[in-house]
């Protein structure tokens, strides 16, 4: 039985790009996350991250459409509702594609959770691509504010294809960092649709 699970949601989309943004996004088709651990903050238990859901979505609703200067395109979908197609590392280059992961943070240090948001830090590193304008772009490092409940943090990060620009072939590489620990590494490869089969 798949139940919907309300997400901190920061995906990185160009063109119609969600950058990171502090916003929620619902996700369908979700699994619950595995069993809690019984110490989930500990002072000498270091911070740490579990992928528990990652490959192709479905947007059963795109979102809303809102600027962002500091994003690749200047703009940022906010609030999607997305479903999970596929498990896979391989993604097809073709318009309307979304891709990312679902993740799970914790053992965070304790002063991390007096407060109900934590600071982290989203980095992207993808294949270069040329913008309407004519720079060069190949990611980005951003800061966000993420949500702690029950004294971890449930995410989602990820990109969708919707503009032509966008549509080179090779590694996407998503990570998530707590000050200067890097808690999540995930690679995808974009490759042409007849390649995914």
């Amino acid at each position: 039985m798949f139940r919907l699970i309300l997400l901190v949601f920061i995906v990185a989309i160009t063109g119609c790009e969600q950058t990171a943004d502090s916003s929620g996004a619902t996700l369908a088709n979700a699994k619950n996350t595995p069993g809690s651990d019984k110490a989930l903050a500990g002072p000498s238990a270091p911070p740490k991250a579990h992928v528990f859901q990652f490959g192709l979505y479905k947007a059963t609703r795109k979102g809303m459409v809102k600027d962002s200067p500091g994003s690749n395109t200047g703009k940022v979908i906010r609030k999607p509702v997305l479903e999970h197609l596929k498990t896979t590392d391989h993604v097809p280059m073709v318009k309307d594609t979304y891709f990312g992961y679902q993740y799970r943070l914790y053992n965070l240090p304790p002063e991390a959770l007096i407060k109900p948001f934590v600071k982290l830090r989203k980095v992207l590193i993808h294949p270069e691509m040329t913008l309407p304008d004519g720079s060069k772009a190949t990611g980005w490092d951003r800061s966000f504010n993420a949500r702690v409940n029950s004294q971890q943090i449930l995410g989602f990060d990820g990109y969708a294809f919707n503009e032509d620009y966008e549509l080179v072939a090779g590694d996407w590489i998503f990570q998530i960092w707590y000050k200067d620990k890097k808690l999540i590494e995930r690679k995808f490869i974009s490759v042409p649709p007849a390649k995914t089969e």
